[in-house]
């Protein structure tokens, strides 16, 4: 993943430069990836509130939703970090996970940006305003994409639906509209915890999404439904942790 800042869901207005439309690259192994073993009846609506903590001072607040829509899903994400980064996201996904539609839209340092893309016959197609280091930019998008790829925006969203236990990891192919690239990653346990959140004191897998340019953790409660406790970056003072879930039984 290529993002400056926030973690997975509010992520991809925060951008590198963007790279060439293309196929994903060869590699000089045969792929692990494969779909994620989303499990549908886990796929449950829900809605979850974290604070957002910027070394270690709440700075916001990141809000989530997963609602049935047709034969599939959506899920809603709408994150504010102090006065500089708001963002909004729509992900309308199959009852497997794959995405059909992603639109976002938001400011970051006052500059606006936006995504709008879909996914059909194994290309994804659209537009993208980032927000760079260096400015907006404006991109058309029309990029293939393996069988099974999953969002960067829907990912922390899946989540809850995966087969959780110890020593239990995926390779899977992620697409990013921010950088405009497919790239193989890897979603595993690295340890069991207790985690300490707003919301109470949960036993926790620690997972690791590594593959990009951020490993990006999560602590996942142990039991069902499998509840995104908290998001932590590597090397960045920046924390999502769990105030409220619907779904925490």
């Amino acid at each position: 993943m290529r993002h400056t800042l926030v973690a997975l869901g509010a992520l991809t207005l925060l951008l590198s430069a963007p790279a060439r439309a293309q196929d994903p690259a060869p590699v000089a192994e045969p792929s692990l990836a494969r779909p994620l073993p989303v499990e549908a009846k886990r796929l449950v609506p829900h809605r979850d509130s974290m604070t957002v903590l910027v070394s270690n001072q709440p700075m916001g607040t990141s809000v989530w939703g997963l609602e049935k829509l047709g034969d599939g899903f959506v899920t809603h994400e709408n994150t504010t970090i102090g006065t500089g980064m708001s963002q909004t996201t729509t992900v309308e996904m199959t009852k497997s996970g794959e995405p059909r539609r992603v639109t976002q839209s938001g400011m970051m340092r006052d500059i606006p940006g936006g995504i709008n893309i879909a996914y059909a016959n194994g290309r994804v197609t659209g537009t993208v305003d980032a927000v760079t280091s260096t400015g907006p930019k404006h991109f058309a998008v029309d990029t293939t994409v393996p069988a099974g790829t999953v969002d960067d925006n829907a990912v922390q969203a899946l989540l809850p639906s995966l087969p959780w236990a110890k020593g239990a990891g995926w390779n899977f192919w992620m697409y990013s509209a921010g950088t405009n690239a497919v790239t193989e990653m890897v979603l595993y346990v690295i340890a069991e915890e207790m985690a300490m959140v707003p919301a109470g004191a949960f036993d926790a897998y620690r997972v690791r999404l590594s593959g990009g340019a951020t490993d990006v953790e999560f602590l996942i409660l142990k039991r069902a439904p499998h509840t995104v406790l908290k998001v932590e970056m590597s090397g960045a003072p920046l924390k999502f942790e769990l105030v409220s879930s619907s779904g925490l039984q």
